[in-house]
């Protein structure tokens, strides 16, 4: 009997999303074959288990029924509902989500698939109701504290006495620029020598020259994305969402994030964060106005202590229960299991 291969991850791009299925795949099986979709030539697809991530784009349409063709079955995975993006969210990939030949392509890769996995009970549903004949499950989203412990021994960019840093790793938000611009100018107003406010990927374009804001480029590898982030010794990290329809179906990804690194954070009080922070525990939970955002940072700037135990459990709770090797060996039972991807 031939041996059976690595898993294959075949992938819409090389995204932060490509990158953390891998590490789960890498982590539950050792090792993984990542492809995107411009370089499947070639690729090898039989006695392994195949895993396609997010990939809907028209010109691929032909692949479900290609691999039905030989026997392959694949689990799809999806983290974004893209039924739910608007342009209110993103006008650029709202665009090109909301065309019909995109859609009717997610739609047969998904109707086509042995499973679905998602990472939101609440999607899981979703899915389950748009594509009642698919199995469908909810992985927990995991988080890689072992890779953090390993970082934490590198060199930090040095703090200046009494400073706090804010960070906010994000893609383009215009959706949030309204709720964030009024905060930060006014937080910065209250303690101009002390917070500084780092952005990396994408920050509004009101805050373009803003002396107490600094915008980092946006960092595709993860493993140095991460190292940059520890690196920075961020204080506080936030995580606004205007409680779209498209966002309550996302992950809790910033909390585990800014929990895993040891960060309080603050988060909208919407879902998917009104679902996983306890609010004064591991988290601040702020209603989206400014004067809730405002109190909620201004409490975290000047109470030192209350930012240390919101962090210190923040991150238990994520090594406990959002771990990566949670993730993973959910994952694996998923794709190995008599009902999934036998090989």
């Amino acid at each position: 009997m031939e041996r059976q291969r690595p898993p294959l991850l075949i992938a819409d791009g090389d995204i932060p999303t490509t990158h953390i299925v891998a590490r789960l795949l890498r982590e539950s099986f050792g090792d993984v074959e990542v492809r995107t979709a411009e370089r499947l030539f070639g690729t090898e697809t039989a006695h392994r288990h195949v895993l396609v991530s997010r990939l809907c784009h028209p010109q691929y349409r032909w692949l479900p029924g290609y691999l039905a063709s030989r026997g392959v079955r694949y689990a799809y995975f999806l983290d974004d509902n893209f039924w739910e993006l608007s342009e209110a969210v993103d006008i650029h990939l709202a665009r090109f989500y909301m065309h019909s030949s995109v859609r009717q392509t997610l739609d047969e890769f998904i109707a086509r698939a042995a499973i679905c996995v998602v990472m939101s009970s609440r999607f899981a549903r979703y899915i389950e109701a748009r594509f009642p004949g698919v199995p469908t499950h909810s992985l927990v989203g995991g988080f890689d504290v072992a890779r953090v412990r390993a970082l934490s021994a590198a060199p930090c960019e040095p703090k200046r006495p009494g400073e706090i840093r804010i960070g906010y790793p994000t893609s383009r938000r215009s959706n949030v620029a309204p709720l964030l611009v009024p905060v930060i100018e006014e937080i910065a107003r209250r303690h101009p020598d002390q917070v500084r406010f780092e952005f990396v990927g994408w920050a509004p374009d009101a805050l373009a020259t803003h002396r107490s804001v600094s915008l980092h480029p946006h960092i595709p590898d993860y493993d140095r994305f991460l190292a940059y982030k520890l690196s920075r010794q961020w204080d506080i990290g936030i995580a606004p969402l205007v409680g779209e329809s498209f966002e309550s179906y996302k992950t809790n990804v910033k909390y585990r994030e800014y929990g895993g690194c040891r960060v309080a954070g603050v988060y909208s009080d919407v879902l998917p964060y009104s679902d996983t922070v306890v609010h004064g525990v591991t988290g601040l939970l702020a209603e989206n106005h400014p004067d809730a955002w405002i109190d909620a940072l201004e409490g975290l700037i000047v109470d030192e202590q209350l930012r240390a135990r919101i962090a210190t459990r923040a991150y238990a709770d994520v090594s406990e229960n959002l771990n990566q090797q949670v993730s993973a060996a959910q994952l694996k039972r998923l794709l190995t299991a008599p009902a999934g991807l036998p090989a």
